[in-house]
């Protein structure tokens, strides 16, 4: 069964543009103990579960949009998006 396209879409789009949402870059994550989180001090390191070499997820309401690596821009580390995530992709 195909679909028509519904020209309201571009529409509902164009609407939801403008509202801000908060971006997440994940560069890993580690399960601990409240003792072991109360135990932290400077100069302590905090292993994560993931490799250096693999993407890190751009993440915006708990869903994956897009994955990328680390980089430079002046002063500041920003992330260049290497991989988006589609739909299917997260549904497969």
């Amino acid at each position: 069964m195909s679909r028509k396209p519904d020209p309201s879409a571009a529409t509902n789009v164009s609407i939801l543009a403008d509202i801000p949402v908060d971006v997440a870059i994940e560069l890993g994550r580690r399960r601990m103990l409240l003792k072991e989180l109360a135990a932290l001090e400077s100069d302590d390191i905090v292993e994560l579960d993931q490799p250096m070499d693999r993407p890190l997820d751009l993440v915006v309401g708990g869903r994956v949009l897009a994955r990328g690596e680390l980089v430079m821009v002046g002063e500041r580390v920003a992330l260049r998006v290497t991989e988006v995530v589609g739909r299917g992709a997260e549904e497969a």
